[in-house]
């Protein structure tokens, strides 16, 4: 069991108006075993429906089902416990870092949901280790360190938490082309080798190519697809959804109707090259 949306719909209430972020919204998300990206422009509703996974926002209405908790809660009943089930990685999550050290910060999740202080550090290590924070670096500042592993550190203070599902808020957001591929190997690696469900709000098509498997589309606060990327990408209303193609497609479209090389799809960069070398002897030929 994971997390599973029947109806829900959110509204912001303003003093003399309401804006519906989304709307009726059906969705099931495993507790294990996926990678999703949620897509759409901004105001679709991808951060409004993020936040519901973890209990941050409550439904204006329907009903919200996160590892047998439903929301909304009854009255005085504790969900807070959801946020370990469920990390919710922001946007510039290094901005959160406040700890002396980082082995501190990493622990401060795991400390503040009573694990034993022992338990805390030992999950903040094992963390730290996910993300490729040395050891050497545990008693340093958070401050004093780069700007990619101060994000690395907040990541891995949430993975100390062991959540079943990490959502991931443009997690390479303002990082350099080399840091966004590291950060997103790492992110992989998780996905892989834990077999943690992580779910992805980007506007970066080459990042979801390359690494999602299941793609939810949102549009004007409601799911106008569902389904896998290979899907996606030629589905016949896929202009309507307001994306981009990644860049591997759009080279390979180029090259079909420029040179004549057969389009197949290819979903990175890595995969376009092999190609590319093979299509090379094809011509030859």
């Amino acid at each position: 069991m994971g997390i599973q949306f029947k109806n829900v719909s959110h509204e912001y209430v303003g003093i003399k108006t309401k804006d519906e972020a989304i709307i009726n919204i059906n969705l099931n998300i495993e507790g294990s075993g996926e990678f999703i990206a949620i897509l759409g422009h901004t105001g679709a509703g991808k951060s409004t429906l993020v936040q519901h996974m973890n209990a941050l926002l409550l439904p204006t209405s329907g009903t919200l089902d996160v590892f047998g908790q439903i929301l909304p809660p009854k009255k005085r009943e504790r969900i807070n416990y959801l946020r370990q089930k469920v990390g919710l990685v922001f946007q510039f999550p290094e901005y959160q870092l406040f700890e002396n050290t980082i082995i501190d910060d990493i622990a401060f999740g795991p400390k503040n949901f009573k694990e034993t202080k022992a338990n805390a550090y030992e999950n903040a290590k094992k963390a730290a280790s996910m993300v490729g924070i040395s050891e050497d670096l545990y008693q340093k500042s958070p401050f004093r360190i780069s700007g990619g592993q101060m994000r690395r550190v907040a990541v891995a203070g949430i993975l100390a938490m062991n959540p079943n599902i990490l959502v991931l808020d443009e997690p390479t957001r303002g990082l350099d082309p080399l840091g966004r591929d590291e950060m997103m190997d790492i992110f992989k690696n998780i996905h892989e080798k834990e077999n943690k469900t992580l779910v992805l709000i980007t506007h970066d098509m080459d990042i979801v190519s390359k690494y999602a498997k299941r793609v939810v589309v949102l549009k004007e606060g409601k799911i106008v697809f569902d389904g896998k990327k290979e899907e996606l990408f030629i589905h016949p209303n896929f202009k309507d959804f307001n994306l981009d193609l990644p860049t591997p497609l759009k080279i390979l479209k180029y090259l079909e109707e420029k040179l004549g090389i057969p389009f197949e799809p290819k979903y990175s960069k890595e995969e376009l090259v092999e190609y590319l070398k093979e299509a090379k002897l094809w011509i030859i030929k």
